[in-house]
């Protein structure tokens, strides 16, 4: 688990009438909710669009350019409080690209709403993407492969000024720059269509980070001439944790998606150790490494963190040594492997949720049937070992992890990675339910929290009890629940909508193709689908065709 203090601040709109004018012209015309309107994906979307706008209202201060998110906000004093770190900063990120998911899945359904929202939240995706500069700097990495070589990513801290950010030691983590890998390649594939040049900048961003965290694997070779494995949680550590490797594995597929192409060159530079231990390079296609690497982290995590007594994840293997191992080549010196111990700490549904979203974006785009198990028997020992039943006046809420107090965990966003991960399942676990019944559940969580404790306008952590004495938030949570609503509106247009076809989100290529001539295939929920190729409807150059 992260156990530095990132917090960021958000809220909620009350059900009474209300506009909150958002900084510096980044505001937008707020929509007036009722708690009696039917609970369809319209009004989830609704609600993720208002929670989304007065966090960035109340949780962010400053202009345009230069954003600052705040740490935590007092309810009590209507206050917010020191600067958030880089992972909360992330989730602001995240909203916005559920928001704008959802709004493309519900475009012709909700043409006006559409209309009002989507460009302001183009908008405003750019603004917290060139913000990120406050959280970056460069600095010279010795890794497995590579020397002095120079970097430019995220540190956990804001800098003073863009690009000024202390990124040397354990002041980066490579989870960090997995999530905003993440988030970027959201971006670059939601906005393409509308903001190429910007959509650019996300892919290079997101491209160069991947490469980042790649460069951070444990290629060094045991006695069998195997690799170690696994990815430290940043470069001034040797612990090897579930979420330093986990949430690399979904972004990296869908980085593989967009670079595959007939004519894609060989023109990446991959460093590697060979069987010799001679440090060596060769030139990979974007799409082969970075799929083979999904699948390599994928490997690594199921074999050294899974609790195959409760079928859900550990948090970490702790390393025999907290120094940094180093071996001197010649007049080179390289990062050395370093010995761990078993695996351990606690269960967090967040690092569950990356597992099950690897497993179900490697089972698309494989078709092995060893991923497809994998997503089925996550969907149900996670909601087993998770989702606590409760009842209350006569009815069944199952609950999710949360902290006592809200400045004491993370556990509203880990609940949010393992939720959309459902999502991303539920096409696939066809051997029970589970994918749905758990986002039945934070559904019905939402809902009455949102119609029983809604308070300055905000949630509780605490969606079932509300807020007791414990009236600091963070707009991290917040943020999280905006994301929440927005992908169960996607998720609930599809229940809705059976013979909805989803706009496809994987594309093969970033180079733009006449239309009508992709030659990919995609199931009826826009999923790019690979051979082999089982009976059943699928989408090719915007035709649907029956395999028989």
């Amino acid at each position: 688990m992260k156990t530095r203090h990132k917090v960021i601040l958000t809220v909620t709109l009350t059900i009474a009438q209300a506009i909150v004018p958002l900084p510096h012209g980044m505001g937008g015309r707020l929509s007036v909710l009722s708690a009696q309107e039917s609970e369809g994906e319209s009004l989830l979307l609704r609600r993720a669009i208002t929670l989304t706008d007065v966090t960035m209202s109340l949780s962010f201060t400053g202009s345009t350019s230069n954003y600052r998110m705040y740490d935590t906000h007092d309810i009590s004093t209507k206050q917010g409080n020191g600067t958030a770190d880089v992972w909360p900063y992330t989730a602001a990120l995240e909203a916005h690209c559920s928001v704008l998911e959802a709004l493309e899945q519900l475009k012709d359904e909700e043409p006006e709403l559409y209309a009002e929202n989507h460009d302001r939240f183009v908008t405003r995706l750019k603004v917290l993407f060139n913000n990120l500069a406050f959280y970056a700097g460069t600095y010279k990495l010795n890794s497995y492969t590579q020397c002095q070589k120079s970097w430019t990513i995220y540190g956990v801290h804001r800098g003073a000024a863009t690009g000024q950010a202390t990124v040397t030691g354990i002041e980066n983590v490579y989870d960090d720059q997995m999530w905003i890998c993440r988030e970027l390649v959201r971006a670059y594939r939601l906005t393409k269509d509308y903001k190429p040049t910007d959509a650019d900048k996300y892919l290079k961003e997101a491209t160069m980070l991947a490469n980042y965290c790649i460069d951070g694997w444990d290629c060094c070779l045991d006695n069998n001439g195997n690799e170690y494995g696994g990815i430290s949680w940043g470069p001034g550590y040797n612990s090897k944790h579930s979420c330093s490797n986990g949430p690399l594995i979904q972004p990296l597929v869908w980085l593989a998606d967009i670079y595959r192409a007939d004519d894609e060159l060989e023109n990446m530079t991959y460093y590697y150790i060979d069987a010799e231990n001679n440090r060596q390079k060769r030139n990979v296609r974007h799409s082969d490494l970075y799929l083979d690497f999904a699948k390599k982290i994928y490997a690594w995590q199921k074999e050294k963190l899974l609790n195959k007594n409760t079928g859900v994840y550990y948090d970490m293997c702790g390393a025999v040594s907290g120094e940094i191992g180093e071996i001197r080549i010649g007049r080179y010196t390289y990062r050395d492997h370093v010995d761990l111990n078993g695996p351990g700490g606690t269960a967090y549904t967040y690092n569950t949720g990356t597992m099950l979203a690897g497993a179900t974006e490697l089972y698309r785009v494989t078709g092995l049937s060893a991923y497809k198990t994998d997503v089925n028997d996550l969907c149900l020992n996670s909601f087993k070992a998770f989702a606590k039943g409760r009842r209350m006046s006569g009815v069944v809420y199952r609950e999710w992890p949360t902290d006592e107090k809200t400045t004491s965990g993370f556990n509203t966003w880990f609940d949010d990675v393992l939720m959309r991960a459902f999502v991303d399942a539920v096409p696939y676990n066809d051997a029970n339910t589970y994918a749905t019944q758990s986002l039945e559940s934070f559904l019905q969580n939402l809902n009455y929290g949102w119609e029983n404790y809604l308070q300055e306008n905000q949630l509780p952590i605490h969606l079932l009890d509300g807020w007791g004495d414990d009236y600091v938030t963070k707009g991290f949570h917040q943020l999280a629940f905006a994301s929440e609503l927005a992908m169960l509106a996607v998720w609930k247009y599809r229940e809705n909508h059976p013979d909805a076809i989803r706009k496809p989100f994987f594309e093969s290529s970033p180079t733009q193709q006449p239309a009508g001539t992709s030659r990919a295939v995609y199931d009826l929920c826009g999923r790019r689908a690979s051979a082999p190729f089982r009976k059943g409807a699928y989408v090719v150059g915007g035709k649907t065709i029956f395999l028989k």
